[in-house]
């Protein structure tokens, strides 16, 4: 695991460099924090270090370490740096979530699919870590992509896993009454936020009275997004490069194609023959379609 060092700051190092150059053109402190915000969020390391510290956490621990990055209350190169390096581990971690919660909802689909549903559903417990981490990531999707299979089954509608998952992201649910369980305000589910440290949401602490970074990138107009609403992942998406292409290492991870689900124990159909990694992948390449449709069609005149 990387280990980290928070010694020397950026703003200290871009000092030296001003002491040997010149001075630069006067910056409000504003200006500075926006510099600053804009060199650690582009720290592809500290990215990819927060998204897999969501894939190594396969049960109850916790290796969220967003909170040690240093945080200063004020608006500074310092200041917007740390947040910036803060704002792109917590992209990676909740980018991990949601990369497990595809691939749970596509494996949870492809169970509630069949003529024993009904059974299945009320033998079949959740499991609710809220950690954010990759297994609450998958269990999550699993759960609600297990009402959706069902409902569709029930209905004889054509299995299509990622259609169901793009109405549940648009706020439709399901409810089936001859199992009393459905997804949303229906279901067990508690899905995991981007920008939550999970040590507080298990300790159950009370809010800061303080103005928190995620407060303060939101009242700046950084979107926080979430899996669900207008306000969430594709709003997300839209508004920056919270979906960075998936490293080598994240490539090998998801290249995998189960024979047996990690939630059932039992065997994936034929319907679902493909691997993690196409699936996430399929995603995005649709998510990006839909977002360029939607470009297109508010730029017509």
């Amino acid at each position: 695991m990387k280990t980290k060092q928070w010694m020397v700051s950026a703003g200290v190092l871009a000092a030296v460099a001003v002491a040997l150059t010149g001075c630069p053109p006067a910056e409000t402190p504003e200006q500075a924090y926006d510099r600053g915000f804009d060199d650690g969020f582009m720290e592809d390391d500290e990215y990819w270090y927060g998204y897999f510290h969501g894939y190594d956490t396969m049960d109850s621990n916790i290796l969220y370490d967003g909170h040690e990055i240093p945080y200063l209350d004020e608006y500074s190169y310092d200041a917007g740096y740390y947040d910036g390096l803060w704002w792109a581990y917590s992209d990676g971690y909740f980018v991990n979530y949601h990369d497990a919660f595809i691939i749970g909802w596509s494996e949870g689909y492809d169970r509630g699919y069949r003529s024993d549903y009904i059974s299945f559903l009320k033998r079949d417990p959740h499991t609710e870590y809220r950690h954010g981490g990759w297994i609450d990531g998958y269990n999550d999707g699993f759960s609600e992509g297990r009402i959706f299979g069902a409902a569709d089954y029930k209905a004889n509608r054509t299995f299509d896993w990622m259609d169901a998952l793009f109405d549940y992201e648009d706020e439709i649910d399901e409810y089936l009454a001859e199992v009393g369980l459905g997804t949303g305000d229906y279901g067990p589910v508690i899905l995991y936020e981007w920008g939550h440290n999970p040590h507080e949401l298990v300790k159950n602490e009370q809010a800061k009275t303080t103005e928190t970074v995620r407060e303060r990138m939101e009242r700046a107009g950084r979107t926080a997004p979430a899996i669900r609403g207008d306000a969430g992942t594709k709003a997300a998406m839209k508004a920056r490069e919270m979906y960075r292409p998936l490293s080598d290492e994240a490539k090998s991870e998801l290249d995998v194609k189960p024979a047996i689900s990690k939630r059932s124990g039992e065997a994936i159909s034929e319907n679902l023959d493909d691997t993690w990694l196409n699936r996430v992948n399929r995603y995005r390449e649709a998510m990006k379609s839909m977002l360029e449709e939607a470009s297109e069609e508010t730029t017509e005149p």
